[in-house]
């Protein structure tokens, strides 16, 4: 038994956290940033702590609280614990980033506590442990990057910015609500309606909803088709609420604005973790508990994700300012993410959810490389890639970084990347035809043009004269640029580390709809 609820302590450490980093900062700004450290660092070593009770218990650790006729609590599986580990380790890397990119920024106290907020909100969505909860969670994430992108953003087009994230955003949660809303209306008429139904914990164990819409007074003639019944309208809702956030194709355009004017450590933590909560919420949830109804949009989701793939990609490769290549890139990237759920196979979600982590790792790091040339270039010509060149020579530490994200993000092995993106393409080949993999390794390609483009013009060949005086990164910086560096090195040689709670939480998961493990490899947690 654990000493203590250690996910609890996790949460009420970021919560309360941010409202002391609020009141300190309203005398030391500086002293904020290295209390909201603090609490990172200290939130890290709880989360290792309650990852050492799932590995006790064999592959799962649950906390719970019953207040009358709600259940709240946290869970770890195999599914959320590498996924929240990754939100942790980059929330914290992001935390510490902000004390030198934000030095001379305004209303640091704010800053820090919005962020732990943010941080909180990401956190919450990933352990939650019932669909009330997690839109809950949903929610808090929404509210304070509004405020972090408007406040903080590059002005002065940042509050239109963040009115358009907002607006978009909110959109996407209310076909969400809407989604669980009628889930729950379906299990009341069927006589089993709780606000705790969905139990996370219980997934397993939780027969998969397939019931007919009931019309009173007869059922109309269109509602007898099966496109219309109650379980797919429900997945169409919930599919493009999830979508909206990961940016999917043609319900994207929110992200290149946001991700690239909002101030760089959110930037890393928007690409990087925020948008993939949805992928994950579609394993969750959709794939929980209406997988036969979602099964029936698998041709669509992979072409969505395969267009996406391309679309983000032809648009990196079009653009000259970092923030933008590396925003669109995200999108690109949320497309591979895409395309694998899609397979619905266990190499194929196994690779997708893989990919949450690897992409984090890679993209969190890009989007770092960018403040940095910000910060020490300038902000118009550090995001102005025509604009620099041969910074390798006077940043090194920078421009290894840079090359090792970069060659991740396109797939290069032994790196991280490499692994996620071959188990989407092998789910693919496993369970559908050839000529689905053959367009999405193509799209690899286009990933290695543009993020080694960005490579050779920034760090490579002369450097203009202007740029002579440039000096490496500050340590506050450089120092969670290469923990995150390492982790990619580390996690592409042992792969496994991360892989093997994925397959387990999914084959606990969803019993039924991954009867084998087609890796050959053994599994632990």
């Amino acid at each position: 038994m654990a000493l203590l609820p250690w996910l609890t302590v996790t949460m009420l450490l970021i919560l309360i956290g941010s409202i002391i980093a609020y009141i300190i900062g309203r005398r030391n700004g500086r002293s904020a940033g290295f209390f909201a450290i603090l609490i990172m660092f200290a939130s890290m070593v709880t989360y290792i702590l309650a990852w050492n009770e799932y590995l006790i218990n064999g592959g799962v650790y649950f906390e719970e609280f019953i207040w009358g006729p709600f259940h709240f609590g946290w869970l770890l599986d195999g599914l959320s614990v590498t996924v929240a580990g990754i939100v942790i380790i980059l929330t914290m890397a992001a935390t510490i980033y902000s004390l030198a990119y934000m030095k001379d920024e305004h209303g640091k106290g704010k800053y820090y506590a919005l962020l732990l907020l943010y941080n909180a909100g990401i956190f919450g969505v990933v352990i939650a442990t019932n669909l009330f909860q997690f839109y809950i969670f949903w929610e808090l994430m929404l509210i304070p990057s509004y405020f972090l992108i408007a406040e903080w953003g590059t002005k002065p087009q940042s509050t239109n910015i963040a009115l358009k994230y907002f607006i978009y955003t909110h959109v996407g949660a209310v076909l969400i609500i809407v989604g669980i809303a009628g889930m729950y209306a379906l299990s009341a008429y069927n006589g089993v309606a709780t606000l705790n139904l969905y139990d996370f914990s219980q997934a397993g164990l939780t027969p998969t909803i397939d019931l007919h819409w009931i019309w009173p007074g007869g059922i109309p003639t269109l509602f007898t088709q099966p496109f219309f019944e109650i379980t797919k309208i429900l997945v169409i809702l919930l599919t493009i609420g999830f979508a909206v956030k990961m940016a999917i194709f043609p319900i994207h355009s929110w992200l290149p604005d946001a991700h690239a004017e909002a101030p760089t450590p959110i930037s890393a933590i928007l690409s990087g973790v925020m948008i993939a909560t949805a992928a994950y919420a579609i394993v969750r949830i959709l794939m929980g508990y209406l997988l036969p109804a979602f099964a029936t949009f698998i041709p669509i989701i992979m072409i969505f994700g395969l267009i996406t793939m391309f679309y983000g990609g032809a648009m990196a490769l079009a653009q000259k300012d970092t923030k933008r290549l590396f925003a669109y890139s995200s999108i690109s990237q949320m497309g591979y993410i895409f395309f694998g759920l899609g397979t619905a196979v266990l190499l194929g979600v196994s690779g997708a959810t893989f990919h949450i982590f690897t992409h984090a790792l890679g993209k969190g790091l890009l989007f770092m490389v960018a403040g940095v040339l910000i910060v020490k270039v300038g902000h118009e010509r550090g995001r102005d890639i025509n604009a620099m060149g041969g910074l390798a020579k006077k940043m090194p530490w920078t421009a290894t970084i840079a090359l090792i994200a970069a060659l991740s993000i396109a797939g290069t092995p032994p790196l991280a990347g490499f692994f996620s993106e071959f188990f989407i393409f092998a789910g693919a080949a496993f369970a559908y035809t050839i000529w689905l993999v053959i367009f999405a390794v193509a799209g690899s390609a286009v990933t290695a043009a543009y993020v080694l483009w960005f490579i050779k013009r920034v760090f490579f060949g002369p450097t203009p004269t202007e740029m002579e005086k440039i000096e490496e990164s500050p340590w506050t910086m450089r120092l969670p640029m290469l923990l995150l560096a390492a982790l990619i090195i580390i996690i592409g040689v042992l792969p496994f580390i991360v892989l093997n709670p994925i397959l387990i939480g999914l084959t606990q998961q969803f019993p039924f709809a991954f009867p084998l493990n087609p890796t050959g490899f053994p599994l632990t947690p």
